[in-house]
């Protein structure tokens, strides 16, 4: 059986939720989704770093994550990034979809990341040697007519994203 990258981060995900969702919060709840878990973030799968030669498909923050498989077109994303930023969702905040957020981070220290204007934040706690890739699945349930995501890093923290939304999320249970 051959294992497609969707299976092998909905088996993360899975294995992930088990302990509780450790590194997210949603200071607000964007509309009736309040009784249910609106976010998902699962760790992506890393090579060991005893590798001589360097794999092309290893992580890194000097360019935007890949999140087109699966039919996720990217919106927007950036590369080598520190310290805030804040980058525009084209087109705004769609209810009912789910907006797929992909992050590489390299660096000792936390990257805190925000949905404007849901106040939905997520942190991650990012590491000095080792790129960590993160995807992160929203699903939101009100309109906004603009929409934009809002990184705050600690000094030493570098980082790079890509946005875009899932035609195809994980059924939640």
């Amino acid at each position: 059986m051959a294992i497609t990258r969707r299976f092998a981060c909905l088996a993360v995900c899975v294995l992930a939720a088990i302990p509780g969702v450790v590194g997210c919060s949603s200071d607000h709840h964007d509309g009736a989704a309040a009784s249910t878990p609106a976010q998902r973030t699962a760790p992506l799968a890393t090579p060991s770093s005893g590798s001589p030669t360097p794999d092309p498909h290893s992580p890194t923050v000097r360019k935007a994550p890949e999140i087109n498989s699966d039919g996720i077109v990217p919106l927007a994303g950036e590369t080598a990034v520190k310290g805030k930023s804040v980058y525009p969702i084209p087109g705004g905040i769609k209810a009912g979809k789910t907006l797929a957020i992909a992050i590489n981070c390299q660096g000792p220290g936390r990257l805190t990341v925000q949905v404007q204007p849901t106040d939905i934040t997520f942190p991650l706690l990012c590491e000095r040697d080792e790129v960590l890739p993160t995807m992160n699945e929203i699903h939101m349930s009100k309109n906004h007519p603009t929409g934009s995501l809002r990184f705050t890093s600690e000094p030493n923290v570098t980082w790079s994203f890509a946005v875009g939304w899932d035609p195809h999320p994980p059924k939640q249970e």
